[in-house]
């Protein structure tokens, strides 16, 4: 099986037009997003764009230059400790994934090109082992030559192999080292950061399967706080019972409906002036004609009844808003004295706030009775992240759920082997032809076709497959029955994951090969060396595939078509304001409003590109060069849009770290199972032999980590608790890092203690450092069911920065307020001008 000329160039074609295509694409995005990026900062720097209203967490970070380029310098200067500050910890996270990419990547990439790919060219005339068809000295060669006769494995092997064995161990225990270097960095960030807080959150509980002896509807939750109490594990500050509150949520989802209908009638008949695009004022859509005017005939008879009519409307669900509001004490949410409903079922679920982080943590970590799914505890997600109709779910109703969405996955499993399995065959001209004979003469006839059909196009393919899928599987999740949003992303992120994992890497790997299957049935032998034919193949692949999802797709994301298009292009000259955004609230939402990141969609991807650089690393120089740019410009890439123009409500505090180390080891398991079968299937069996060790390791090290690593990522130690801000002198591990800065954590924007004194002595409130981002978003929030508080404001008519302009029908509430006052009246409305408390993304 001899390469021709045409074959040994066909790879190099493919790899090459890849390679430009991407170059182009990246480049080309990237100079146009360093163009309009101070254009359009309402797109591309929307947190930096909101602090002209004078508050909220865009107003410290670094400001941009209005130079073409110079937002590069600024970005690659963003310390740790301001990503921690300005972006939370899960950014922090995140990020700290790519910086560990970049580290293996680079020195993996340096050995490769310097070392690996210099011998393996000496001794084979090839730079990398995907350039060139297994040698005639190879058992696989022996074996798809010749049917009847097996090849023996006891044959001497090219002594160049040695060093693919050498090079396993080498890379190995590089990823080793470097993912327990930074699983240890950011264990021990997570501990600093959430010991120096103590918001509610830090302090509050979450328990379930509460006894019915401990629920007292009447009488408030004194029983269940003196048990808590009596266990010595804390004070209990204050416990909000929880109940079933559908019947608040369907009025409030009629009230909204009503809401945007009257906001639309507003818009639509006394106009808006729209001034967002100019970066040097603040934002504003106002209306254009005073609610207090006169409407032009002959609308305006018409547009007062339609308006008139809703107002009526949600007046009447106010009221009874109200009522229901007015049975709950909202200090505990219990029934006030003397007031029962069968309306609301109360839960056997509670939120307890205790008087200190300690002693929320020895709670949740306590085991409370002897029974079981009794008195469950669990550190309580932030208010604002709470899934509300969580607790409407009976035990079994969340079974069902989790058993149907289990089920509809298989079926989705079902559907992308039958939809993917078309896109493998495009990898080989061959395979076309078996199926489409004409087509494949075709393509084969043009050098460019060829390149395009098996090198770019399916690349492209799955690209795009695994943009719109991912989003299902949200939905899938948010339905699912989760306690809270950081719950659903990371479920999100482990059905993306496998998605991706059995999408790219089982069916191209296993089912590429489903058509060759009925020949081969008869001898597995064949089979096994077909399979091993089918890796190398898939290489050239996954080689465009990252360079695509790199070179390309991270500039792309940069520039954020998908806003810059509807929002700005079209929306402008296709005069598509009318569909797209009709209400002040509708211009706030798209363009005052930083998006929402959502880890569950983006990183499974770069796991799985993380996963496959690493299989073929000792294999391919190629991948291993392509995935250092892949981690570099990704890295650079979402710092930006982690710092200016995203942000990310869930608070998961860093939980994601252990579902990324377990990927990585199942990376590493895969890696040195694919080298060992390389090898055994080039007859180096003994090389193949002494290389499995590694796969005992492997799995060693991911028990020590569970054992030891993952209890520091569920909670905070008393001990960090105790001392937060003498964290680096009390657990500097003995070595000299605890007096150095290299590890830029939070301790550095901490206060500085004088000599010879211990914090100890120093009041907490004194010691403190700036509050970071996730300690301002919980500032002013409680357990309360939001139901029982959020204020029935009336529709929006306008805005003007965080100033919210509104339409109240039975008279403004809470004008003794200076953040609001009255702009206009006439008949029962009342215009009034309202400065809200509102979280980013709100």
């Amino acid at each position: 099986m001899n390469d021709t000329p045409a074959d040994r160039m066909g790879p190099q074609r493919v790899f090459g037009a890849q390679l430009a295509l991407c170059l182009w694409i990246g480049v080309s995005s990237f100079v146009l997003f360093c163009f309009l990026r101070y254009k359009w900062p309402h797109i591309y720097a929307v947190r930096t764009f909101r602090k002209h209203a004078g508050s909220g967490i865009g107003s410290g970070i670094r400001p941009l230059p209005k130079k073409i380029f110079g937002w590069l310098s600024i970005t690659w200067s963003i310390t740790d400790d301001e990503v921690l500050q300005w972006s939370g910890l899960d950014a922090y996270v995140f990020l700290a994934f790519f910086r560990m990419g970049i580290r293996i990547f680079s020195f993996l990439a340096v050995l490769a090109v310097f070392i690996l790919s210099p011998i393996r060219y000496y001794f084979t005339g090839n730079y990398d082992k995907d350039d060139v068809s297994w040698t005639k000295n190879t058992h696989l060669t022996a074996v798809l030559k010749s049917p009847k006769k097996n090849p023996d494995l006891s044959d001497d092997f090219p002594n160049y192999l040695w060093v693919y064995s050498i090079f396993v161990y080498v890379f190995s225990i590089t990823v080793y080292i470097v993912l327990y270097d930074t699983s240890r960095v950011v264990l021990r960030t997570r501990q600093k950061y959430l010991a120096a807080q103590d918001s509610i959150t830090d302090r509050t509980i979450r328990l379930e399967g509460i006894p019915k002896k401990l629920l007292d509807p009447h009488g408030g939750p004194e029983r269940l706080r003196r048990f808590i109490e009596n266990l010595g594990i804390g004070t209990v500050t204050d416990i909000k019972m929880i109940y079933d509150w559908s019947p608040f949520q369907q009025l409030f989802e009629k009230r909204n409906v009503v809401l945007h209908k009257l906001e639309e009638l507003y818009a639509h008949h006394y106009g808006l002036v729209i001034d967002i695009y100019r970066p040097d004022v603040t934002p504003k859509v106002l209306p254009k004609l005073p609610i207090d005017s006169v409407l032009p005939s002959p609308s305006e008879g018409e547009a007062r009844g339609k308006i008139s009519k809703l107002a009526a409307e949600l007046t009447s669900l106010n009221s009874q808003i109200r009522e229901m509001q007015f049975l709950f004490d909202s200090e505990t949410c219990t029934f006030r004295p003397g007031i029962s409903s069968k309306t609301f079922l109360q839960t056997t679920s509670a939120f307890i706030t205790m008087d200190s982080v300690a002693s929320a943590q020895m709670a949740a970590q306590a085991v409370l009775d002897p029974r079981q799914y009794k008195l469950m505890v669990t550190l309580a997600p932030a208010p604002k992240d709470i899934n509300w109709s969580y607790f409407a779910l009976s035990y079994y109703r969340k079974l069902l759920r989790s058993y149907v969405v289990t089920f509809v996955i298989v079926l989705s499993y079902v559907f992308i082997f039958f939809l993917v399995t078309p896109i493998t065959a495009l990898l080989n001209v061959k395979t076309i032809t078996k199926f489409w004979p004409a087509l494949g003469d075709l393509i084969s006839k043009s050098d460019w076709a060829t390149t395009f059909v098996t090198g770019i196009l399916p690349p492209l393919l799955v690209s795009l497959l695994n943009v719109s899928l991912p989003y299902f599987y949200k939905y899938l999740s948010t339905h699912q029955g989760f306690a809270s949003n950081s719950d659903i992303e990371l479920s999100t992120l482990s059905k993306n994951f496998f998605f991706v994992f059995f999408n790219l890497f089982l069916i191209f790997n296993v089912t590429g090969t489903f058509w060759d299957y009925l020949s081969y049935m008869k001898d597995t032998t064949k089979l096994a060396y077909q399979l091993a034919e089918k890796f190398k193949e898939v290489s050239l692949f996954y080689v465009d595939l990252i360079l695509l999802q790199g070179l390309a797709m991270f500039p792309v994301r940069l520039l954020q078509l998908g806003d810059v298009v509807v929002s700005n292009v079209l929306g402008r000259i296709f005069l598509l304001r009318g569909i797209i955004l009709k209400t002040s609230r509708d211009y706030r939402f798209y363009y005052y409003t930083p998006p929402i990141f959502d880890f569950g969609i983006q990183l499974p991807q770069h796991i799985f590109a993380f996963i496959i650089i690493l299989t073929y690393s000792v294999v391919s120089t190629k991948i291993v060069v392509s995935g250092l740019v892949y981690f570099t410009l990704g890295y650079f890439v979402y710092k930006y849009q982690l710092v200016y123009n995203f942000v990310h409500p869930p608070h998961s505090t860093g939980k994601v770290w252990p579902m990324i180390f377990r990927r990585i080891v199942l990376g590493l398991i895969l890696f040195q199972l694919f080298m060992c079968g390389t090898l055994a299937l080039e007859g180096a069996v003994l090389l193949a032999v002494l290389c499995a060790p590694l796969i005992i390791v492997t799995l060693i090290l991911s028990w020590n980590f569970e054992r030891f690593y993952r209890p520091l990522s569920n909670f905070i130690a008393l001990g960090a608790i105790q001392n937060p801000y003498d964290f680096d002198k009390m657990f500097g591990d003995d070595t000299s890092e605890s007096t150095g800065s290299s590890k830029q954590s939070v301790g550095s924007s901490q206060e500085s203690v004088p000599e010879g004194e211990t914090t100890q002595l120093l009041p907490r409130q004194l010691r403190r450092r700036k509050s970071t981002v996730d300690e301002d978003r919980e500032q002013f929030t409680d357990y309360t069911a939001p139901y029982l508080l959020d204020p029935l404001h009336g529709p929006w008519v306008g805005f003007e920065g965080e100033y919210i302009s509104m339409v109240e029908y039975s008279g403004a509430e809470d004008l003794e307020n200076g953040d609001t006052s009255v702009i206009s009246t006439r008949e029962e409305e009342m215009v009034v001008r309202r400065k809200l408390r509102l979280s980013e993304w709100e």
